[in-house]
């Protein structure tokens, strides 16, 4: 990231503007260094003062625009004519509605004015992410690479980042590998949605990546739980369909035991019991698909979902 696209100017409503100590705290927590515009130019001098709020709203567009990226914070009709200006001028956008509990009907409202429209949609482009997300060994890789075959040309894959070795010249298609020292380097400088810690090595998905392959095409990854919480939390600025893999029975995960080679009665019976207990929290918004293990169909099944979310 740029230093300038390290600067972020958090755009909320007056009426959180209570809640500028949180909104610090998002942003640096985030990777950005936060400058809020009722600091840069207070009510009672700009707004309510002199200067007056037609010619307050272009002053801090004008700042808004020495900023590299642009927070999202509430919505208001200041902060809609803000996140406009952001994308006329190809700016990096994110978003937090979190702290907003008029969010939703807010933004109803002003969309309806053809001079906004529907931004967030705008944010969001047209192209898909399908996100699979499962157990260990339910084959989230397979039918990964199974969809990346039958839409040849129409689906990218969202590489994510390892320091594990690879463990053959395929692998580099879904992975992008890492020494420990450098994925450390990417944490502290936030590269990462997400990243966690299995057996020994690191992993970490990227909103760079995810972004990179969106721009081009409807994209495809499989995702750690908590990978899925953090993306979820990008819903407004991804379009995001999370496909939650669950297996019909016991004898599914053994068939993909077998087919990987886990013979180890010790591991079969971790990744059992990891099955067991996977799941998503409700708000991380999901479809759930049921695998039975029977290839061709759950092929049919899987290949039907996909195409209706690559034709949007």
């Amino acid at each position: 990231m740029r230093l300038r696209e390290k600067i972020m100017y958090c755009a909320m409503p007056s009426r959180l503007k209570h809640l500028r100590g949180q909104v610090r705290k998002i942003a640096w927590e985030c990777g950005f260094a936060p400058t809020i515009p009722f600091d840069v130019g207070p009510m009672k001098y700009f707004e309510y003062g002199i200067i007056g709020r037609p010619e307050t709203l272009k002053f801090m567009i004008d700042y808004m625009k020495i900023c590299g990226t642009v927070g999202i914070f509430g919505i208001s009709p200041g902060v809609m004519g803000e996140m406009k200006t952001a994308l006329d001028e190809g700016m990096k956008i994110r978003v937090f509605p979190e702290l907003d509990p008029e969010w939703d009907s807010m933004y109803e409202k002003l969309a309806r004015d053809p001079a906004n429209g529907d931004l967030f949609a705008r944010l969001r482009g047209k192209n898909e992410l399908i996100a699979l997300v499962g157990a260990r060994a339910i084959g989230k890789t397979f039918w990964s690479d199974n969809l990346l075959k039958h839409f040849t040309g129409r689906l990218g894959r969202v590489k994510n980042t390892t320091t594990r070795a690879p463990r053959n010249k395929e692998d580099y298609k879904s992975y992008r590998f890492l020494k420990k020292a450098e994925f450390r380097k990417g944490v502290k400088e936030h590269q990462f949605l997400e990243w966690d810690k299995y057996q020994g090595s690191l992993y970490g998905s990227s909103l760079k990546e995810i972004r990179r392959v969106l721009k081009r095409s409807p994209g495809i990854f499989a995702i750690t739980p908590k990978g899925a919480i953090e993306l979820n939390k990008h819903r407004l600025e991804i379009n995001l369909t999370t496909l939650l893999l669950v297996p019909e029975s016991k004898k599914v995960l053994l068939q993909n035991f077998d087919r990987r080679g886990i013979t180890d009665p010790k591991k079969r019976a971790e990744l059992l019991e990891d099955a067991r207990n996977f799941t998503l929290p409700p708000e991380v918004r999901h479809r759930k698909i049921i695998i039975t293990g029977d290839t061709e169909k759950d092929e049919r099944k899987i290949l039907r979902i996909a195409e209706s979310l690559i034709n949007k």
